[in-house]
């Protein structure tokens, strides 16, 4: 019950102080003494590190636990926000709030990743499900004939200082499969099949 409390509260404070509160999309930190929002605000992967912890926490919450619906409801509202982000190609930019920068697969592994879960919730079931298979299609056209998924955002190493490197990395190898699966589980085969 102690880490299950820490961990709501560590989600509803970053909710509550690290966001950009019109747009409901993150800061990358923000400082807990004085609450000051840190870093890029629509940092694509600082989405992603969100958009992970939020929706594999609702998932391992009971349908009983009091803070499910709390957490549903972020999952809603961040679903909402992103999807408005999402470029046509099905992908996201390093910073999701410029259409001009350069496309990350990092951010769109991990927002794919995230909108397959959110999928099961069925007010936004429909726009989550076609929204990662648009993710998921982009991934796609990214990947190496060696099956390696290229354009990764390198490693970030301080807040506001993010690699201008774009390459392979492991991190989306995993979430890109682990959203693959799981879409692949949920389409109609009739309507697409994800080759993995």
């Amino acid at each position: 019950e102690e880490a299950i409390e820490l961990a709501i509260n560590q989600i509803k404070d970053y909710y509550k102080y690290g966001f950009d509160n019109e747009n409901i999309i993150p800061f990358h930190a923000y400082d807990i003494k004085n609450k000051y929002k840190l870093g890029l605000c629509g940092w694509g992967r600082g989405l992603g590190w969100f958009a992970i912890g939020v929706i594999d926490s609702w998932r391992e919450l009971p349908e009983n636990n009091k803070y499910k619906k709390e957490i549903e409801e972020i999952v809603v509202t961040f679903s909402k926000s992103i999807l408005k982000l999402q470029l046509n190609n099905g992908a996201w930019g390093w910073t999701v709030t410029r259409k001009e920068t350069r496309i990350d697969s990092s951010t769109t592994a991990t927002l794919a990743y995230f909108l397959t879960y959110a999928s099961i919730i069925k007010d936004i079931e429909k726009e989550c499900k076609l929204a990662c298979d648009k993710a998921i299609k982009y991934l796609m056209s990214v990947t190496r004939r060696d099956g390696t998924i290229d354009f990764s955002q390198g490693d970030t190493k301080d807040i506001g200082v993010y690699s201008m490197l774009f390459d392979k990395l492991p991190f989306t190898q995993g979430f890109a499969l682990r959203a693959i699966v799981k879409a692949s589980k949920e389409v109609n085969k009739s309507e697409i099949e994800y080759s993995i």
